[in-house]
C-alpha cells in the first residue's frame, strides 16, 4: 500500500472504547456513539434525564421553530412520530428526509416518503437528508462554508450510530468525513450552542456529557425534542 497517495480523509485511525451502553469510535475528524439498545423514542417537551437508568444516549433532533416559553408539538420541524403517536409540526423547508423506527426495524426517507400515520412506527422525526444509499445529497450554497460542530444520525455496517465532528469545520468538509468514514445514510441533527448538548453512559454506567457548556446557553431552557435510545 502506498502511504503517500492517502489523504487524511482516508486515512481513519480508529479508536475504539467499549462500553457498558455505548461503543464510541474515533477517527482524526469525527466521534461516532454506537448505542446497544432495544429501543428508540422521539421524546418531546422535557430531555431524559439521567435518573433513567434505561436510557443510553439522548440528543437533539429535529429543528424548533421559535423560542416559547410553553412546548408545543406544532413548534417542531414538520410532523413527527412520539411513542407510537402522530404528532402535527410546522410545514419546514429545509427538511429534506426524515427517519422512523418500529418493531426493530427503521429507514431513512426522503420527506416526501415520510409515513402519514404512526401505523407500524414507534417514532419518527424528519431533519435535512446528508447521505442516502451512499449518495451525499447536493449542499444549499449558505451551508456549504457555514462554519460550526455538526451531528448527524447515521447508518454504518448495518449499525445506527450518531457521529458529530470533533472540532468546528465547514458544512462541506463535515459530509466529505461522512463519506470517507462509510456510511449509507445520515441526517442532519440540530445543534449550535444550547442545543447541541448530549449525554450518554459508559461501560460503568456513568453520565458522559458532550458540549456540557451549551446548559449554560440562553437558548438551552428553548429545546423541544430528542432522539432517546434505550437499553
Amino acid at each position: 500500500m502506498n502511504m503517500k497517495k492517502l489523504t487524511p480523509l482516508a486515512v481513519l485511525l480508529l479508536v475504539h472504547v467499549m462500553c457498558y451502553a455505548v461503543t464510541v469510535e474515533t477517527t482524526e475528524n469525527l466521534t461516532a456513539y454506537y448505542p446497544s439498545y432495544t429501543k428508540i423514542d422521539f421524546v418531546c417537551e422535557k430531555m431524559p434525564q439521567p435518573s433513567q437508568p434505561d436510557v443510553e444516549f439522548c440528543c437533539e433532533a429535529a429543528f424548533t421553530g421559535e423560542l416559547l416559553k410553553e412546548f408545543k408539538h406544532s413548534n417542531i420541524a414538520d410532523n413527527h412520530i412520539c411513542s407510537g403517536e402522530m404528532k402535527k409540526g410546522y410545514r419546514c423547508k429545509a427538511n429534506s428526509g426524515g427517519f422512523v423506527w418500529g418493531n426493530g426495524k427503521w429507514k431513512f426517507v426522503q420527506k416526501a416518503d415520510f409515513p402519514t400515520t404512526a401505523s407500524g412506527w414507534n417514532m419518527g422525526f424528519c431533519q435535512l437528508l446528508i447521505v442516502k444509499d451512499g449518495v451525499s445529497r447536493s449542499i444549499g450554497t449558505k451551508m456549504k462554508s457555514k462554519r460550526n460542530f455538526y451531528r448527524a444520525l447515521c447508518e454504518k455496517d448495518g449499525k445506527l450510530c450518531i457521529i458529530e465532528s470533533n472540532k468546528i469545520m465547514t458544512y462541506e468538509f463535515f459530509v466529505k468525513c461522512l463519506k470517507a468514514y462509510k456510511v449509507t445514510h445520515a441526517l442532519y441533527l440540530d445543534m449550535g450552542l444550547g442545543w447541541n448538548y448530549a449525554w450518554y453512559r459508559d461501560k460503568e454506567g456513568n453520565v458522559k456529557e458532550c458540549f456540557p457548556i451549551s446548559k449554560l446557553a440562553p437558548n438551552y431552557r428553548y429545546r423541544t425534542n430528542w432522539i432517546t435510545f434505550y437499553k
